[in-house]
């Protein structure tokens, strides 16, 4: 015979092996490894006002550079913070793409933040995203589900006003860098 504590500790396992194979079934009709939008698939975000950016203000600074290609005359910068898992939640956001007013879902995500700086201006901030629901427990982030993928989302001060417009969904390369923080031919 078992005994109470064996009982409920089993009860717990099983309570927890139903909910992750009921999110198995669910999260993928849920979620999607991207941002998502409606009425258009090409790949140009921009927003006027600027996009929201989560975590580029609430970071440790003591971190070494990671390894990313190189690009020339930029510094890269981690933006480490202090919870792990990090999660973010990028805010509904009205956009253009191709000349067409879109909405951006809203999208909480665990990440990992980079900073783009050139010639000491920030020209962009790469996130590296893997879609997720969670919630807060005593200060603490609880993830309930976890999408297996990541994709990474790179937005561009496309004018050198501190303002991050352009919102491209894939990681910085220097085809990106824009025009204004590049030095002139002579």
């Amino acid at each position: 015979m078992k005994s109470y504590r064996q009982l409920r500790g089993y009860n717990r396992v099983m309570r927890r092996l139903a909910f992750l194979i009921g999110a198995l079934l669910v999260v993928p009709a849920g979620f999607a490894c991207d941002f998502q939008y409606d009425r258009a698939s090409v790949p140009t975000y921009y927003r006027n006002q600027g996009w929201s950016l989560p975590g580029v203000t609430d970071f440790s600074p003591k971190a070494p550079p990671p390894k990313l290609t190189q690009i020339p005359g930029a510094v890269v910068q981690l933006l480490p913070h202090s919870e792990d898992p990090y999660i973010i939640t990028f805010p509904a956001q009205q956009f253009v793409l191709n000349g067409q007013p879109q909405k951006m879902r809203s999208l909480q995500a665990e990440a990992v933040i980079v900073r783009w700086i050139v010639d000491g201006h920030i020209i962009a901030y790469s996130y590296r995203l893997t879609p997720v629901t969670a919630h807060r427990v005593f200060g603490r982030w609880i993830v309930e589900s976890e999408l297996m993928c990541m994709f990474t989302a790179t937005f561009i001060d496309d004018k050198g006003d501190g303002i991050f417009r352009a919102l491209v969904p894939r990681a910085f390369t220097n085809d990106l860098v824009p025009r204004w923080s590049k030095p002139p031919h002579s």
